[in-house]
């Protein structure tokens, strides 16, 4: 079968690295892949045609791109895989030059539908399929009426993330690994105003923020700041970064939200969960808050700006029982849990299932392998 990825993304985010995910481990199954994308800068190109993935991209002001239409035509695809945001409106018109299906991703609640184009008449218009890797959103979205299936979809991630031995205590090297922008950067906000005050209790710290966005700089005057103020430099500004397997094999704690919660808990490391909700350190009694919510993403306990002051005592909550030997056990007990939710052998062929199950249509030849 051959699948095209439209990624109308400029940036590093939850999207792009779902789309990197997917289309890895639908090559790794026999598919040929292809992503189209207007990107610029740093992103998932050069590990997408590592991974034997075509990439198709350039900048662009619009997706009303000629060159984008050809090249799709030339690639002929079977399928279109989208998310239900950014990337619909490309998917919409790429279908009418290629005719392949739709397959609309949710990866996040239905919102956001006022703009044309990707309003929910159009997403039932043009899609022949709607997918979901959380059930919750796909509970709300059996509520909308449709003509077409919708089905639960795993993130393909185990695999792409190598569990290593937990490291001792010290160096405490503490990653907070996501975007910089929005709601999501309270906690990174709080981690790092407090970090003068952890270094304090904390000799041996060292923090690094990995994560692009437009608050980025604002991190890295302050980090700057405290750096000059304590006399070394323990805090890093390590920007955007698409492999995250080199930094996890160096922290000792990770602080993350979302999908690079899981990542993170896959390497076997202590998690700190917090996006724009908290949920706290992952362990086996918090998993079901946890993965309802999909890490703080959707939601928690708290709002972190309300409750900024948690990020720091969770830090230093879990190096002051970093000893307790119920730590080693609980980060694996977390990875256990989460390695058959997130797997990535038998992906290619549930996509092939359900594309298989869906009505045939009039002219419409059997996709090849």
């Amino acid at each position: 079968m051959k699948v095209l990825f439209c990624s109308d993304a400029m940036v590093v985010d939850g999207v792009t690295s779902f789309v990197f995910h997917l289309s890895t481990a639908l090559k790794e199954g026999g598919h040929r892949v292809a992503v189209l994308g207007r990107w610029a800068g740093r992103g998932f190109q050069s590990r997408l045609r590592k991974c034997g993935v075509k990439v198709i991209s350039m900048p662009s002001p619009t997706i009303g791109n000629f060159w984008f239409d050809r090249r799709a035509g030339e690639f002929s695809p079977d399928v279109l895989v989208t998310d239900s945001r950014r990337s619909f409106p490309l998917a919409v018109r790429l279908k009418g030059i290629t005719g392949a299906r739709v397959f609309t991703f949710f990866l996040d609640n239905l919102e956001k539908t006022d703009r044309k184009g990707r309003d929910v008449e159009s997403l039932v218009r043009h899609s022949d399929a709607w997918l979901s890797a959380e059930p919750p959103i796909l509970e709300s979205l059996e509520e909308i009426p449709t003509p077409f299936p919708k089905f639960l979809f795993a993130r393909p991630l185990t695999g792409l993330i190598r569990p290593s031995p937990m490291p001792p205590r010290d160096p405490f090297r503490v990653l907070c690994f996501g975007r910089l922008s929005g709601y999501k950067s309270a906690g990174p906000l709080a981690l790092l105003l407090k970090a003068y005050d952890l270094k304090k209790e904390i000799p041996s710290l060292e923090i690094t923020f990995v994560g692009g966005g437009w608050r980025a700089w604002k991190f890295r005057l302050l980090a700057e700041r405290i750096n000059r103020k304590a006399g070394e430099r323990f805090i890093r500004i390590a920007g955007t970064r698409t492999d995250p397997q080199p930094w996890f094999d160096q922290s000792t704690l990770v602080c993350a939200g979302s999908t690079s919660a899981v990542e993170a808990a896959l390497a076997n490391r202590p998690v700190l969960a917090f996006s724009g909700f908290w949920i706290g350190r992952l362990a086996p009694e918090v998993m079901h808050l946890a993965l309802a919510n999909y890490f703080g993403e959707r939601g928690g306990l708290h709002y972190v700006r309300e409750r900024p002051e948690l990020v720091p005592e969770g830090v230093l909550k879990i190096y002051r029982e970093w000893d307790d030997p119920g730590m080693e056990e609980s980060t694996a007990c977390v990875r256990a849990a989460l390695e058959p939710r997130f797997k990535r052998a038998g992906a290619a062929e549930e996509f092939t299932r359900i594309f298989g199950s869906l009505p045939q249509r009039d002219g419409l030849a059997t996709p090849q392998a």
